[in-house]
């Protein structure tokens, strides 16, 4: 579950930017979307369920999911990649004294009954700091009566670990008499613990690679290969998907999966990546029955990622993020969320967050959005709603709407955000115009 996200020194992140999850003390319109909208961890301490993120083109919302997969593939990759830092750190670089400063990360989240609060920063050639604290969680009461306290802390190569809470590093902290650490200076320290099953360093990382889904994009392949290798291995999920699809296309009457023998793979076709030995190759038909012309019915099959129409094919690469998320809870992080979706599915997938029955374990949902139709205050209370801006040096500020003071929990979001009431729109639209006058006059 998560708590906030904070990034700093990250492509158009100069100052440390945090996106809250924690709800604030406000009431929407609606007693509906108070009770659905977030969740209690203890008393007087509520999460909510989803977070929309918009703003002007170019403002840096994309960068913020850059940070989350930024993140998770450091933690994932560091022990096995010398070069993950060059290739995933990336500081602001519109002011100079940035680039010999690290980039800023950090979590805070509950897992199995406990508050964690992770980060690091980085260069691109090694780990700066890193940090663990925690502390348990009691549910109705508020707090446990404990404090946070630090499970390790780390300033270069100098790690400092907690005994009584974190005993499962020690053996990987030098000794006085050693010169050299047991760890590599692009290595995080909680990535190397866990590597040997550290019982908490493996829960704090699992819940990195576990429960986030993060779709990163339109052309993101890795969305392919999530998709192809859940269709192949898992034959209930394609049932699922055809129910999915039917929501947008009734035509639609069964989605499976067409296995290709390696050794018949056409020369030209297009792979994300050489599949792995154990893994299933092939393409994802979908399959049709229209009326003809005479009105008898008639079997068309497509291929999905040659044939089919581009909102289907954002909703089936998206449809392993969205299930997995539901079915066990977690978070789901989604870039151009709503682009090549009708606004009533996009408003629809949002409620499968917000409704009980569809999202028992509280999954969480952040997304960015152009769609000002989702500004509404019957699907988002107004700590729901967050903001980008540049500011004069070209850095991104992240705020929420409910940080407005003014604004009241009947007002049209929608309609004061278009207006520019929370300064998270282009203002300077008139050059278009002369940039198009400019081309006409010159010709």
């Amino acid at each position: 579950m998560l708590i906030e996200f904070s990034l700093g020194n990250f492509w158009s992140f100069n100052e440390i930017q945090t996106l809250h999850m924690q709800a604030a003390a406000i009431k929407s319109k609606f007693p509906k979307v108070d009770q659905e909208n977030l969740f209690e961890v203890e008393e007087d301490f509520s999460l909510l369920k989803s977070k929309a993120i918009f703003g002007a083109n170019g403002s840096g919302k994309s960068n913020l999911v850059k940070g989350f997969y930024s993140m998770i593939v450091i933690i994932s990759d560091c022990l096995k990649d010398d070069q993950i830092l060059s290739k995933m750190i990336f500081h602001f670089l519109l002011q100079r004294e940035n680039f010999l400063q690290p980039s800023f990360f950090q979590i805070s989240f509950v897992t199995n009954g406990v508050q964690y609060r992770y980060g690091f920063e980085a260069d691109r050639k090694r780990i700066t700091s890193e940090w663990l604290f925690g502390k348990p969680l009691k549910k109705g009461k508020r707090g446990s009566g404990i404090r946070e306290r630090y499970y390790f802390t780390r300033e270069g190569d100098d790690i400092k670990v907690n005994e009584k809470v974190f005993k499962e590093a020690v053996q990987f902290v030098p000794k006085k008499n050693e010169s050299v650490p047991l760890y590599r200076e692009n290595v995080l320290f909680l990535t190397l613990v866990s590597a040997f099953n550290g019982p908490i360093s493996k829960e704090v990382r699992d819940y990195f690679l576990k429960t986030i889904s993060l779709s990163s994009g339109l052309e993101d392949p890795r969305n392919w290969i999530i998709l192809l290798n859940v269709i192949a291995n898992d034959p209930p999920f394609a049932d699922r998907l055809t129910h999915l699809l039917q929501s947008i296309d009734p035509s639609i009457s069964k989605v499976e999966f067409r296995e290709i023998p390696k050794e018949q793979l056409p020369t030209d076709l297009p792979l994300v990546r050489e599949p792995k030995p154990q893994e299933k190759v092939g393409t994802i038909l979908i399959n049709r029955s229209i009326k003809n012309g005479s009105g008898k019915k008639a079997n068309l099959s497509f291929v999905l990622d040659e044939q089919e129409a581009e909102g289907t094919k954002k909703l089936a690469t998206l449809s392993p993020h969205l299930f997995y998320t539901l079915d066990h809870g977690g978070l789901l992080i989604v870039d151009e969320f709503d682009a090549r979706l009708h606004p009533n599915l996009s408003r629809k997938i949002i409620e499968l967050f917000h409704s009980p029955k569809t999202n028992p374990h509280n999954a969480q949902l952040v997304f960015v959005s152009h769609d000002s139709n989702l500004l509404d205050a019957r699907l988002l209370r107004r700590d729901q709603i967050a903001f980008t801006k540049k500011d004069q040096a070209g850095a991104t500020e992240l705020y929420s709407l409910a940080e407005f003071k003014g604004v009241r929990n009947d007002s049209s979001f929608e309609k004061d955000y278009l207006m520019g009431k929370y300064n998270a729109v282009p203002h300077n639209l008139n050059a278009l115009e002369r940039a198009i006058e400019n081309f006409v006059r010159h010709e």
